[in-house]
């Protein structure tokens, strides 16, 4: 049997079952959702295959039977009738202003009703939706279907400019509303996006929505899981091992490393970035691929006018109300950077309904504390010569710290001077990011039975403790360790230990004074 192709960057569903690509059938879960009949919403990150997800609801209300054939839903008692559908991907509607963002929403209207030999009167963009969805149900005899793509992006476009997205808001929530009007005259409405902003806004007149993004069962709703990769991808990962001489336990580990950990409800699944894992499959390359297809400015700007520290990033609580209270006017940054990607559900505790949130996977950890540092160093072309350079030198056994410590020196010097505050804290979180960007695996404020370490590298050959102190002594730092006994976690490790205390200066915004032991 040939093998099926990859479905990189395609995003139609009758397109990938007629052009012989792999499609993982999630018709299962489409089912469920459509049996229930009530409006869905549902959250993702970008190239995600949200897009995809409402291509396979087109299909399965235009009843295309024969697209579907071997798959889920084709063994149930779904009827295949063919229901009138108003299908909208909001990416393609021009917002740059008020105005036309309604002539882009009337145009696309007009476009639906061309097809059903239907003509619309109205003034606004809302009142066209209306007279649209009653013409379709009077010469379908059919109920409508509504899918609505990227229903964000006229506000996410225009996040910075909040006059504009404000203007586009009210347009959103009239035209949105109508949905709950027309509630009689729809069989099934579904909306995707990247952020949820708040009902008392975009969806205020939708009060009857059903949120499934973090419902546990619809986790994998989108995504892979490690099961899907091995029942349709089995020969692909099998060549990304052979070339890249690995065996396929190590190839599925780096898979893991590199791609997995998105997990967006409280209980459930893990799962894989679809794109990433697909362009991995086609180049051969671990890289970050879903990363370098574009990481929105405005994020960046965030983080830098908040003053979030980079460690925060990977070890954040929120609650579950931080998940629903989006607004244009005070988006808040670790929610809004959990639900664009960037951040991922580590753990949850029922006990206080608290999330711990941190980056998912290697490729999300690298690359955004890559852009981090890139935005902010004053020298971008020297910033990866310097980590390479610190890279060669952790990697050796005998380290040589002189050295170290001084292409440390001179990649912080990249640092614009108004960046650091005079925090201990800060410092460290600098030093961590700079660490993780080397390639290391570096763990921030790790417990102890005797208080937090600071920081601990682990690499394949050795353990290095790193306690940090601002305006003191490096002796001081590496005393601090020793007396509370830090290293005694790693001990059985059968590794060399260095304990490696760093002094800040924070006047003069540099280390003054470092001191390396062995245990």
């Amino acid at each position: 049997m040939k093998r099926a192709k990859l479905p990189i960057g395609i995003q139609d569903f009758e397109k990938i079952i007629t052009g012989g690509y792999t499609y993982v059938d999630k018709t299962q879960y489409i089912y469920e959702l459509i049996v229930q009949a009530s409006p869905c919403f549902l959250s993702r990150p970008r190239r995600f295959g949200k897009s995809l997800l409402v291509s396979t609801f087109a299909a399965l209300f235009s009843g295309k039977r024969e697209l579907f054939k071997g798959l889920w839903i084709d063994h149930t008692d779904w009827n295949w009738d063919i229901y009138p559908i108003i299908r909208l991907d909001m990416s393609t509607i021009n917002s740059a202003t008020p105005e036309m963002l309604e002539r882009a929403l009337i145009h696309a209207l007009n476009d639906i009703a061309l097809q059903h030999d239907v003509t619309l009167a109205g003034e606004t963009s809302s009142d066209y939706l209306s007279d649209l969805i009653k013409q379709l149900v009077a010469v379908s005899n059919q109920k409508v279907v509504v899918l609505i793509d990227e229903y964000d992006k006229p506000l996410i476009d225009n996040i910075e400019d909040l006059d504009l997205a404000q203007k586009n808001r009210e347009i959103l929530r009239r035209f949105y509303t109508i949905l709950k009007a027309q509630d009689e005259y729809l069989r099934f409405i579904f909306l995707t996006g990247v952020t949820k902003f708040s009902k008392v806004s975009v969806f205020s007149g939708l009060n009857n929505l059903n949120d499934i993004t973090m419902l546990n069962h619809f986790s994998v709703l989108l995504g892979y899981t490690k099961n899907e990769l091995e029942l349709y991808f089995a020969e692909d990962i099998a060549d990304l091992a052979q070339k890249r001489g690995l065996n396929n336990e190590d190839c599925y580990d780096l898979l893991k490393e590199w791609y997995n950990g998105y997990r967006f409800s409280d209980e459930g699944q893990l799962v894989f970035n679809p794109f990433s894992v697909l362009r991995l499959l086609q180049e051969h390359k671990f890289d970050a691929h879903w990363f370098e297809t574009g990481t929105p400015t405005f994020l960046i700007k965030l983080i830098q006018k908040r003053e979030f520290d980079f460690i925060d990033l990977e070890q954040y609580e929120v609650s579950s109300a931080d998940f629903s209270t989006f607004e244009i006017e005070e988006l808040p940054t670790i929610p809004l950077l959990y639900q664009t990607g960037y951040l991922t559900i580590k753990e949850y505790d029922p006990a206080f309904n608290r999330y711990r949130l941190g980056y998912p996977n290697r490729e999300v950890g690298i690359a955004f504390s890559e852009r981090l540092i890139a935005y902010f160093a004053t020298a971008k072309a020297k910033t990866a010569d310097y980590l390479s350079q610190l890279y060669r030198n952790l990697s050796i056994v005998e380290w040589d710290f002189a050295h170290f410590f001084s292409i440390l020196s001179e990649l912080l010097a990249l640092m614009p001077y108004d960046l650091y505050l005079k925090q201990e804290k800060h410092f460290q979180s600098l030093f961590y990011m700079v660490i993780k960007l080397a390639g290391f695996n570096i763990s921030a404020e790790v417990h102890t039975q005797r208080g937090r370490v600071d920081a601990v590298l682990q690499a394949k050959d050795k353990i290095i403790i790193f306690e940090f102190k601002l305006d003191q002594t490096a002796q001081i730092a590496v005393e601090q360790i020793k007396q509370r006994g830090y290293y005694q976690l790693f001990q059985d490790q059968n590794l060399p230990i260095f304990l490696v205390g760093i002094n800040f200066d924070g006047k003069r915004r540099l280390i003054d004074d470092w001191l390396v032991e062995v245990v």
